[in-house]
């Protein structure tokens, strides 16, 4: 099977969509029946994505060139194939939150039309996000098949080698990535603000939009904020008294299942995806509601049992589990196409 990636990403992103990705790449190129081409689209160095895939021939992307299948997993469609394609789209918040202004907004939805004009098999992340894509989109049900995420190989149980000093022997609740709205980080900030007690912080990965930074202050709140290499990150998830996830709307909900795969007790949300992705392996709180959120806060600091329970949830939930899933469903789809029988319906 010949394939071709659409690989216009592949450089910049190195979470979350890119983890995924990768693993897929991975899994075509030990494959001894793929032949595996990547498709530049943007132009400018593509010196970073062969050196990371040795071997691999990095070429432009050709309307007229000669693939069994292509595969563009980056939400939508951005060069034209005469191949079957089999287009990856995570979510459906280009549609639900659109972006403010016309051009940012026309940039992020006009692949995702074109590829549900296009495309012959779409392929999503969670039965949540199967049903927004339906509904914004109008894709047919039986053209979308769900390929739900796992934690990547280098989330697991083990030593914090790379926690900052700072945070050595403290207890801290974490949050990751909370800077859009639908993350709910405003819900975080009071449930911590109401659960905390003197010494107690909340570390945020990433940053703050303004108006929660400004909401954390009026509250006292004791934060760090942390831009984490793959290694911090773990650390923090391997030493988090507890991990919050209060989105209000999530795909899937990877921050999850990365943190319970490192053996953190998780909070998270009952709403959008998180209830597929944590598979009963963390209470699920009302995201409207901080007082039920600081209750379940101060439950877990101060009950070891209670804490050590949810943590032994999600490590033994993953430590012998496959986690080459997603990869080996996704060639499947693509071995599919590639041999005309793209009309199967999805599970």
């Amino acid at each position: 099977m010949r394939l071709g990636v659409d690989a216009s990403n592949l450089a910049r992103d190195r979470r979350g969509m890119g983890r995924f990705v990768r693993s897929v790449l991975r899994a075509a190129v030990a494959a001894e029946d793929i032949e595996l081409e990547l498709l530049s689209t943007r132009g400018g160095d593509d010196a970073p994505i062969a050196a990371e895939f040795p071997g691999v021939p990095v070429r432009r992307a050709e309307a007229g060139a000669r693939y069994d299948v292509v595969w563009c997993p980056w939400n939508g469609v951005r060069f034209s194939t005469k191949a079957p394609a089999l287009v990856t789209i995570y979510d459906a918040f280009a549609f639900d939150e659109p972006a403010r202004g016309w051009v940012a907004r026309r940039r992020e939805q006009a692949p995702i039309r074109r590829a549900a004009r296009e495309a012959e098999r779409v392929a999503t992340i969670s039965a949540w996000s199967r049903e927004r894509i339906v509904a914004q989109l109008g894709i047919e049900r039986e053209r979308i098949t769900v390929v739900p995420l796992a934690p990547d190989d280098a989330f697991f149980p083990g030593p914090s080698e790379a926690l900052p000093e700072a945070l050595r022997a403290r207890r801290y609740a974490l949050l990751v990535g909370a800077r859009e709205p639908r993350k709910n980080a405003r819900l975080a900030l009071e449930a911590c603000a109401r659960a905390f007690a003197p010494g107690e912080t909340l570390v945020v990965v990433g940053e703050l939009n303004p108006e929660d930074a400004r909401l954390a202050k009026r509250l006292r709140l004791s934060i760090g904020a942390i831009a984490a290499s793959d290694e911090t990150l773990r650390s923090l998830y391997r030493s988090a008294s507890v991990v919050l996830v209060p989105s209000i709307a999530e795909g899937f909900g990877l921050v999850a299942v990365e943190a319970l795969a490192c053996g953190a007790p998780v909070l998270a949300a009952n709403s959008a995806a998180l209830p597929e992705a944590v598979e009963g392996l963390a209470p699920l709180l009302d995201p409207h509601d901080p007082d039920v959120w600081a209750e379940q806060i101060r439950r877990v600091f101060d009950e070891p049992a209670y804490a050590g329970g949810l943590r032994a949830r999600g490590v033994a939930r993953f430590a012998y589990a496959d986690r080459s899933g997603p990869a080996r469903a996704t060639l499947a789809l693509l071995s599919d196409l590639a041999g005309g029988r793209s009309k199967a319906p999805s599970p």
